[in-house]
């Protein structure tokens, strides 16, 4: 009995047959040595492999010998068929390969040789030799029985066709006609490039002609059926010999197209789902079990400032502070946890923190078995900020309707103060001392009913009567206002505005009451003297935020015409801490401060619908950005 797997090995040279050896088991061969051509002839009768491997050269019995034996000995006539491969390290002009093919030889390999290289011959020489012994048992049957043959060929389940040298068909089973749609004899003795897609041809051609060379190819081309759509073909197609030439190609085509219309689907269906985790807003970070980076979509990138090549692969805290990471993974072996949303302070590339809202889940393979976990977030910078600005408002609403009220109960007890001052004052003498008291006591009163009158202010704003005004206008006004003071604390006051700058359209006498404010905070902020400098400029932007009250401008939706004014202190500058709460009534930083301009300034703004922000620090000075409407 033949065993296809085993390989006879005949060779003089004790390296060449370990080394052969070697490779033909990481093969999946079965290994049997000789070392002279007379033993390598008892082996294969004894053996029965399915191919022989055999040294040109040899003392004794030379490879050419060995041919002429197992040809002519009768002894030899169970084996004969038995493929043989010739190996030498002699010149093509030294051996009659001729005679060598026609003695039965199936391949020839000079020396030296790679190991993929003997293994593919030995894969080509078998295909072969198994393709002969199928043929033969083909055309045996043909002898026995005419329709079995053409039912076993012309029936089979793939396409089945032979070329010549040219690569025109000489023969194709009735395959084609059931996976194209196209009459097979109109394709006798056509070419095989004309059948395929003009994008393969090429592709096509080049793997003819390593067949025709001798070398067995597997490869893919399209055709196009009689419905005009692309069929995939895999073949493997086989150089056919006679007398030890290439005479043409037999091929074996298995219909794909299902197999490549699924690999698209799924190829589509990736990119789909990969399209839409990198077109979300929010951001995704995928780890694995080592808490490494898996993968970052555009929204972490986007939100965090990181680029995505830059961080994946990376463990998550090489990326975040620990404290973060800390945070971020909290409770993730926690079966009852489950899909909490949780918010956090999370540090950006810039080192900057932005709040963002996060989920943790766990993230499973197809086996079920946990293999990472998954990070959702999203930038609620702007949302906090819209809550810290709702909340604000709320307090600012219920302390005006408070302040209105105990206001004007004030001012009732106030009047009757002042009145019994005065005629008191009248009735001590000019000289007495206690009449001081009385005055002190008129003066406090009056400066109360002053604070009240500002209470009233903030409490019950009137609406702007606005009107087209030039921005110097007003500020040449409040300059009038308070430069004798600025001269008497050497302020050095400058001013810088645009040729183009447009008309604003405000209220002349609030938004006066605004810059004098914040004229006189400067100046406050500047006892040892400094610099005083305001500069305005037209500016075409969004204001991209909601007020303190929640609500969101009207015009927000697109770009328009603002006056930007910059005035800029060298003061003392405000605290990192006290910066939020600056425009908060009866929030103040002096001694006699009553805590109401900068709310009194930031209602009117807001009634304005313009917008107005502060850049300060301890010891910085302090820069107030204000975005006026304009006529537009």
């Amino acid at each position: 009995m033949q065993d296809s797997r085993t390989i006879l090995f005949v060779d003089d040279d004790p390296d060449m047959l370990e080394i052969g050896g070697i490779v033909i088991r990481q093969a999946g061969f079965s290994y049997v040595p000789a070392s002279s051509g007379e033993e390598g002839l008892k082996l294969l009768l004894s053996e029965r492999p399915g191919l022989v491997i055999l040294d040109y050269f040899m003392p004794g019995m030379n490879g050419h010998e060995y041919l002429v034996e197992l040809n002519n000995n009768p002894l030899y006539k169970s084996v004969r068929y038995i493929p043989v491969i010739m190996l030498t390290a002699a010149s093509e002009d030294d051996i009659e390969r001729k005679e060598l093919f026609e003695l039965g030889l199936s391949a020839f390999l000079l020396k030296p040789f790679g190991n993929r290289e003997l293994v593919n011959v030995i894969d080509n020489v078998l295909m072969l030799s198994d393709l002969r012994g199928k043929n033969k048992e083909l055309v045996e049957q043909v002898k026995r029985s005419e329709y079995k043959y053409q039912d076993l060929i012309e029936n089979a389940s793939d396409l089945i066709f032979t070329l010549d040298a040219e690569g025109t068909f000489v023969f194709i089973n009735r395959r084609l006609a059931s996976i194209s749609g196209l009459d097979r004899d109109g394709w006798l003795g056509e070419k095989l490039f004309d059948l395929v897609l003009p994008e393969d041809r090429e592709l096509t051609r080049l793997n003819f002609e390593e067949t025709i060379s001798g070398k067995a190819r597997i490869f893919e081309i399209r055709l196009r059926s009689a419905t005009d759509e692309n069929i995939y073909l895999s073949i493997n197609i086989n150089p056919i010999f006679e007398r030890g030439s290439v005479i043409g190609c037999v091929a074996i085509a298995r219909n794909i197209t299902d197999k490549k219309k699924l690999e698209q689907e799924v190829t589509e269906l990736k990119n789909f789902n990969e399209s839409i985790i990198e077109s979300m807003g929010s951001g995704l970070i995928t780890i694995d079990l080592n808490n490494r980076v898996t993968s970052f979509n555009n929204g972490a990138a986007d939100i965090l400032g990181f680029a995505p090549e830059a961080v994946v692969q990376k463990t998550l805290d090489e990326v975040f502070p620990p404290e973060d990471c800390e945070r971020l993974l909290m409770n993730i072996h926690d079966p009852d946890q489950g899909l909490l949303n949780r918010e956090m302070r999370l540090s950006a590339s810039n080192g900057k923190a932005i709040f963002v809202g996060f989920t943790v889940t766990p993230r499973y393979d197809m086996n079920n078995r946990r293999v990472g976990m998954i990070i959702s977030f999203r930038d609620i910078t702007q949302i906090k900020q819209m809550q810290t600005e709702v909340q604000r408002m709320d307090r600012l609403a219920s302390m005006g309707v408070l302040a209105s009220g105990i206001a004007h109960e004030i001012r009732n007890p106030l009047a009757g103060i002042k009145t019994i001052a005065q005629t008191l004052e009248e009735d001590i003498e000019p000289d007495d001392s206690r009449r001081e008291y009385v005055s002190r006591i008129v003066r406090q009163v009056n400066r109360m009913d002053d604070l009240l009158k500002t209470i009233f202010s903030y409490a019950k704003p009137r609406q702007p009567k606005r009107r087209c005004i030039r921005l110097q206008e007003i500020v040449q006004e409040v300059v009038a206002l308070v430069e004798n003071r600025m001269r008497r604390q050497s302020i050095k006051y400058t001013e810088s505005f645009a040729s183009d700058l447009p008309l604003l359209y405000v209220d002349f006498y609030q938004i006066q009451q605004v810059f004098v404010n914040l004229y006189l905070n400067a100046i406050d902020a500047m006892t040892e003297g400094g610099d005083l400098h305001i500069q305005a400029q037209s500016k075409v932007t969004t204001i991209n935020r909601v007020d303190r009250r929640g609500r969101t401008f009207p015009y927000q939706k697109k770009s328009a015409l603002y006056v930007e004014v910059l005035l800029t202190d060298t003061g003392a500058g405000i605290d990192d801490e006290a910066l939020p709460s600056i425009f908060n009534p009866f929030f103040t930083t002096k001694p006699q401060g009553s805590g109401l301009g900068l709310s009194i300034v930031y209602r009117i703004i807001t009634e304005h619908e313009a917008d107005i922000q502060v850049e300060s620090g301890k010891g910085k000075g302090t820069t107030f950005r204000i975005l006026l409407p304009t006529e537009e």
